[in-house]
C-alpha cells in the first residue's frame, strides 16, 4: 500500500505544466540520413550522416532481436544506449549533455542481434538536437535482406 502511495507521489511531483517542445528543425539546408551499413556474423552497423548536432536518437529494429550494441559515434561521444527486446526500440542519449557533432559521418553504433527473419528493418527514427528539438531526417534506410 505504501509503495503505491510513494509511486503516486513521485508521479505527481514529477509532473508539471511545462509546455512540450514540439519544434522540428527544418531549415532546408539540413542533411541527415540514417541507414544500415555492413552486416556480418549477427552484427550490423547503423550509419549516420548529419549536418546537425545530435543530442539523442531513437529507432525501431524489426526482424531481429538486438542483444547488444557497441562502438561508433555514440560511444565516442559518451552516449548511453538502451533497448527493449520486446518492442525493438533502441534509444541513445547522454545524461551529461554530450552530443554527436554536426558534420559527423560514420557508424552511429554497431548492433549484435539474433536474426529471426530474412529481413531486418529500421523504422520510427527520431533524432533530436541537444535542446530536444526534433530534426528533419532526409533519408532513412528501410530494410536489408540477410
Amino acid at each position: 500500500m505504501y509503495r503505491l502511495y510513494y509511486l503516486g507521489l513521485i508521479f505527481l511531483l514529477g509532473c508539471d505544466n511545462s509546455p512540450v517542445n514540439d519544434n522540428i528543425i527544418d531549415d532546408n539546408s539540413s542533411l541527415i540520413s540514417i541507414a544500415f551499413g555492413s552486416i556480418s556474423n549477427n552484427s550490423l552497423e547503423i550509419n549516420l550522416n548529419t549536418s546537425h548536432e545530435i543530442g539523442g536518437f531513437q529507432f525501431t529494429i524489426s526482424g531481429a532481436t538486438i542483444t547488444s550494441f557497441y562502438g561508433g559515434l555514440s560511444e565516442q561521444n559518451g552516449f548511453s544506449i538502451a533497448s527493449n527486446p520486446d518492442t525493438g526500440i533502441i534509444i541513445g542519449y547522454s545524461l551529461s549533455g554530450n552530443s554527436i557533432p554536426s558534420g559527423s559521418n560514420g557508424i552511429l553504433t554497431n548492433l549484435n542481434y539474433i536474426n529471426q527473419n530474412s529481413n531486418i528493418c529500421i523504422s520510427n527514427v527520431v533524432l533530436s538536437d541537444p535542446n530536444a528539438n526534433s530534426l528533419n531526417i532526409n533519408s532513412v534506410g528501410d530494410c536489408i535482406e540477410y
